[in-house]
């Protein structure tokens, strides 16, 4: 299913801290991106190919893309083969990958992470779609692994991923959530990047000039032309972009809205070359629980556009609670119930409207479209 798709606020699941460094002082708190942005980029891009009927036509031509698709048993004993995708609403997992080894710059101090949890509900009418991202720091109950690495308890939620990996995730956020889920995916954000090379590079525009720390790019205030190579520098600005965090994701939205926009045009859907190597690329970005029949569900969702997808986060408290596993998120236990039963009953529209997502800073967003 999707993506279009916050980002984590460590980069691995943690193990304890020694004394020294529980006893040392928090760090300051820094304005955060609001949870559900990155969710929206990285959802958003996937879902213009996915669900915008081009995937859906090429399953009805042939299914040779099925076959790039890699598949996994990420729902665990949680599974249960789906027999029709025509009937809402539906559920499901989305784990991102972000495996940045694979760029030579940033393969000294960073590597494969899970840095996306996030569940994507599907109206009873196929035709809405509502990502819910749950921050990875979450401090939550994870159940006990099957081979005793893990003996259960609280721990940040990315932590069950490291210790019984995605179907051990998918038991935590079921647990968590009471939700049934229809089927899961495993998503390589590295795709992005591919994207646009696909599509020829992009144009961004800014309200600010900015420079990499990482290469000698510098991109002006106003509109720049992005290749594949300086897009993903351009997407990978923190500490050089007004609002850090916030402002990085941003930019991030700039490329995949670009990205879109020019996925859209008759220059490339009319192109079969152009349009074979999109749905490959996304093809090869997504892993899929192997009980979720790909060709029956991308014509469930043939009605679904990339402008119906709305995006919120699980409610907390505060993103500083000390923990013995680190600095964590504390969900707020009312609230995140209330939008897990928004969710369970099919009633997100409602739920929305009496609790608009959040902007970085407080403000409200109006609509909690994810573009």
């Amino acid at each position: 299913m999707a993506v279009g798709l916050q980002e984590a606020r460590s980069a691995t699941p943690a193990e304890p801290p020694s004394p020294a460094s529980s006893r040392s002082p928090l760090p300051p708190k820094k304005p955060k991106a609001p949870p559900w942005a990155k969710v929206c980029v990285i959802l958003g891009t996937v879902l213009v190919v996915l669900a915008g009927g081009t995937l859906t036509a090429a399953y009805g031509l042939s299914q040779r893309y099925e076959s790039k698709l890699k598949r996994a048993d990420i729902l665990g004993d949680l599974s249960e083969e789906q027999s029709t995708y025509t009937e809402g609403p539906l559920n499901f997992l989305i784990l991102g990958s972000d495996n940045r080894t694979q760029d030579e710059s940033f393969a000294q101090n960073e590597g494969t992470r899970s840095d996306t949890i996030m569940l994507a509900h599907v109206d009873k009418t196929l035709s809405k779609s509502y990502i819910v991202s749950i921050p990875r720091d979450s401090y939550v109950d994870i159940p006990a692994s099957d081979d005793g690495k893990w003996e259960g308890g609280k721990n940040k939620i990315n932590a069950a991923y490291q210790y019984g990996g995605p179907a051990l995730t998918a038991k935590t956020v079921q647990q968590l959530t009471g939700i049934e889920l229809n089927g899961a995916f495993l998503l390589d954000f590295n795709s992005v990047r591919k994207l646009v090379g696909i599509v020829g590079g992009v144009e961004v525009c800014i309200p600010f000039s900015m420079s990499s720390i990482h290469t000698d790019r510098v991109w002006k205030k106003g509109c720049n032309f992005l290749t594949a190579d300086g897009a993903q520098d351009f997407m990978r600005q923190r500490k050089s972009v007004p609002g850090g965090d916030f402002g990085r994701i941003q930019n991030q939205q700039r490329v995949v809205l670009a990205v879109a926009k020019k996925m859209t045009t008759k220059g490339v859907l009319t192109d079969p070359v152009k349009l074979d190597r999109l749905l490959t690329t996304v093809a090869e970005s997504v892993t899929v629980d192997e009980n979720v029949d790909l060709p029956d569900l991308a014509l469930g969702l043939k009605k679904l556009r990339p402008t119906s997808l709305r995006c919120t986060t699980v409610p907390f408290t505060t993103d500083q609670l000390p923990t013995p596993y680190g600095v964590s998120v504390e969900l707020d236990e009312v609230k995140g119930e209330e939008l897990f039963a928004a969710m369970r009953n099919d009633t997100m529209d409602a739920y929305l409207a009496a609790n608009p997502p959040q902007a970085a800073g407080g403000t409200t967003a109006s609509t909690g479209t994810c573009s």
